[in-house]
Parts: C-alpha cells; sequence; structure tokens
C-alpha cells in the first residue's frame, strides 16, 4: 500500500469520512536556520522524510490534530 492511500484508510478509521491527503518534503538548512538569507551561508537540502497530512471539514466546526506518530490527539478546539 502506498503512503497516501495508508493516510486516507487511516483517517477513514479514525474520523469515518474521506480526506484530502497532502505532503510536504522534508527540508533542512545545513548552516542553520537563523543565518542571514542576504548574506549567502545558508544551504537548504532536502531530507528523506516527509509530513503526510489528512484533512476534512467537520460538521461540529471543531479543529481536531491527530499524530500517527505519537498515537494520541494533540489538539481539541
Amino acid at each position: 500500500m502506498n503512503k497516501a492511500r495508508e493516510v486516507l484508510a487511516s483517517f477513514k478509521a479514525r474520523f469515518g469520512m474521506g480526506a484530502s491527503v497532502y505532503r510536504a518534503p522534508g527540508r533542512v538548512n545545513l548552516i542553520g536556520e537563523h543565518t542571514d538569507y542576504n548574506e549567502g551561508f545558508v544551504l537548504p537540502a532536502a531530507i528523506g522524510f516527509s509530513c503526510w497530512v489528512g484533512i476534512a471539514p467537520r460538521k461540529d466546526r471543531k479543529l481536531v490534530l491527530y499524530s500517527g506518530n505519537l498515537g494520541k490527539d494533540v489538539k481539541r478546539t
């Protein structure tokens, strides 16, 4: 099963509905996050990790965040 289908299946099992799936590739600045970009000392590089997110609107207008890595709800508002 590919990762997008895995996220969809997990989302549906947890929340009982389908979702849109998005992926953000990992990035790292080899010299640091607070280096002055105008001086040219930053070397952004891709890393072999990604953040996968499944999202869908809720009828009760609550925001619920769940971390699959942590295995628990992170925030409910």
